[in-house]
């Protein structure tokens, strides 16, 4: 019987300890303020890019603006790099092993 209360003694410090230790883990995390990572922030009309390689490349199929470094679009997988409007997915591309 002595056994049984040493180890239900060391099972609810056990619990008491991980319940103090979440709470102070709780408590400093809420000090430091609200996590605000990934949220978005409007672009300020001063922080516009200024250097063309900054700009966006409009598709020739579709029109969405595409990053310059893009071979492809984003959108419909249109070839920006030849200037083609011809579309290499989706409606009228090649499809795999046709």
């Amino acid at each position: 019987m002595n056994d049984l209360l040493w180890l239900s003694a060391a099972a609810g410090l056990f619990v008491l300890l991980h319940v103090a230790v979440a709470a102070y883990l709780y408590r400093s995390a809420a000090a430091d303020g609200p996590d605000h990572a990934g949220e978005y922030v409007p672009a300020q009309a001063d922080e516009r890019p200024t250097d063309p390689a900054d700009r966006r490349v409009p598709c020739p199929t579709c029109g969405v603006p595409n990053d310059p470094s893009y071979r492809f679009c984003r959108r419909c997988v249109a070839d920006l790099s030849a200037g083609l409007s011809s579309s290499t997915g989706g409606d009228g591309g090649k499809r795999l092993g046709s």
